[in-house]
């Protein structure tokens, strides 16, 4: 007897019940990994108001609730937050994107980013937050989001548990809708591997976020880590490196995302920006 033409999918179902739907006119915030830059700069493409990242691209939970809170309680950067290595100056809590020359500048720049940030955040719809590592590392006690290529010995590594995960996160939450209540919080857990040479370390950091995540009040989860690990599952998805997903597979989450969460309307207009878009790029190509 012949069997069926086997089923090579695990498709993730998503109820759209479950989900708000949002208006083409809607405004957006994200903090996080680089695919939720990935997926906002998406939005932005279609029309969206977008901001994102202040402090740049941050993976870890207490850097995530680090920034909001200094958003929220307007707690600006002074000189004495930044210290100079390799002739840049730098600041634990920003990526090196923000680092410069001139410390003046590198503090304006900060200060900047985080009043334009909360701006958007009194206003927004909807913010995406997106950890990516629980594996964390700390300078003189305190955790950092960047380490800036300063000496690995001067570091100590640690693994937050699913209950600091959870406190970090929810204080996040409970920040934003102190400025904004009718924001909706959605969390995404980054898809990338962090830790490709201990990949049993890389599954405790991922699973440690995900148990705290699904434990946070008031907010809402899309599946884009199981996605692409549970339903698209080959490494045809992914770049080169094996590790971060191809820019294809970012296109179908983003689209699973736009179409789980937005109206049919707002979906048409995406659809219409996006082929704007693409005929440029397919102009300046000529």
């Amino acid at each position: 007897m012949f069997c069926n033409e086997a089923k090579l999918r695990t498709e993730i179902k998503l109820n759209p019940k479950d989900y708000p739907k949002f208006k083409a006119k809607s405004i957006w915030c994200g903090i996080g990994s680089c695919f939720s830059e990935n997926l906002l700069l998406l939005l932005e493409q279609c029309g969206f108001e977008v901001k994102q990242n202040p402090s740049g691209i941050i993976y870890n939970s207490y850097s995530i609730s680090q920034v909001i809170t200094r958003a929220v309680d307007e707690n600006y950067y002074s000189e004495d937050d930044f210290f100079e290595h390799a002739g840049l100056w730098h600041s634990w809590e920003h990526h090196g994107r923000f680092s410069n020359a001139d410390l003046e500048t590198a503090v304006e720049n900060a200060n900047q980013a985080l009043k334009g940030f909360r701006e958007q955040l009194k206003i927004a719809d909807a913010i995406v937050l997106t950890p990516s590592s629980s594996v964390v590392y700390s300078y003189d006690g305190e955790i950092v989001a960047n380490c800036h290529k300063v000496n690995n010995n001067s570091f100590e590594q640690k693994i937050l548990s699913p209950e600091e995960n959870r406190e970090f996160l929810t204080d996040a939450v409970n920040k934003i809708k102190e400025l904004n209540s009718g924001c909706k919080v959605i969390f995404t857990l980054s898809p990338v591997r962090h830790y490709p040479g201990n990949l049993v370390l890389n599954a405790r950091s991922k699973a440690n976020l995900l148990s705290a995540i699904h434990e946070i009040p008031d907010s809402i989860y899309f599946p884009a880590y199981e996605i692409l690990h549970d339903e698209l599952r080959d490494y045809r998805f992914y770049k080169t490196d094996l590790l971060h997903p191809s820019e294809q597979t970012v296109q179908i989450i983003c689209s699973r995302f736009i179409r789980t969460l937005f109206e049919t309307e707002a979906i048409n207009i995406m659809d219409k920006e996006l082929a704007k878009t693409k005929l440029k790029k397919h102009k300046a190509l000529r």
